[in-house]
């Protein structure tokens, strides 16, 4: 995706997320960080397995998530962000850290050995991609198929966004920057700020598409009126 005229100028500033997305006062955004991590540890068998945490940021779940399996592969492109993930990490030495772009994820991971991998992409970061979301999804699926593992993507919905996600970017404004209602697009789930700052937010058409690409099981849909968490599993042909 990209931002068309306007001039990008917000900065993706770990402290920032910290304090405004991991510690939010938002009950909505509260909610649902919580909700992807309870699906995650209570959901899916993770000890003696690989998480792969594609768009992984600072490293927001790492403390819940490294002392619970094998290892722990953590995938950020931005700079910024993966300085502080890198510092994260330091504590946890079954966590390796790659910087790159995810949508060439089977070329990042080549040579890594992956135990039944978990592939993970919360808190919508397919809906703020940079460059083609499809592509990442179709190289998460490549790596968790060949593997016979497990995708956990996480979506904000299209319907929620002029209810919920207005109050939600209004709480992080100082770090995505105002909204630019001219260019916001409700009806198709699209969040612009006056800074640059896009975001997608998702219909049920597009999400039942994205479930058809991923083909594989669908071991769980779990809808809430402001997201759903998708598990798709890629079994060995006698399961």
């Amino acid at each position: 995706m990209n931002t068309h005229a306007t001039k990008v100028t917000y900065n993706w500033s770990p402290q920032g997320y910290i304090d405004l997305v991991e510690r939010t006062s938002n009950p909505g955004l509260k909610e649902y960080e919580k909700k992807e991590l309870e699906y995650i540890i209570t959901k899916i068998p993770l000890l003696n397995r690989t998480v792969i945490d594609v768009g992984a940021g600072y490293g927001r779940v790492l403390p819940h998530l490294a002392p619970l399996t094998k290892d722990i592969v953590a995938v950020e492109i931005d700079s910024n962000m993966f300085g502080e993930l890198k510092r994260r990490t330091i504590k946890y030495p079954n966590v390796t850290t790659i910087q790159g772009d995810a949508n060439y994820l089977s070329q990042l991971l080549d040579g890594v050995e992956l135990m039944e991998p978990i592939i993970l992409s919360l808190q919508n970061s397919l809906g703020t991609w940079v460059g083609d979301a499809k592509k990442a999804i179709a190289e998460m699926k490549k790596i968790a198929q060949e593997a016979h593992g497990e995708i956990i993507i996480s979506l904000h919905r299209q319907k929620a966004l002029k209810t919920y996600g207005v109050g939600m970017f209004k709480s992080v404004e100082a770090l995505v920057g105002k909204i630019d209602l001219q260019r916001t697009d409700f009806g198709k789930g699209i969040f612009r700020s006056k800074t640059g700052y896009l975001s997608k937010w998702w219909n049920d058409s597009e999400i039942e598409t994205m479930i058809k690409q991923l083909n594989g099981k669908t071991v769980n849909k779990v809808e809430n009126s402001n997201f759903v968490i998708l598990h798709i599993k890629y079994q060995k042909e006698n399961e």
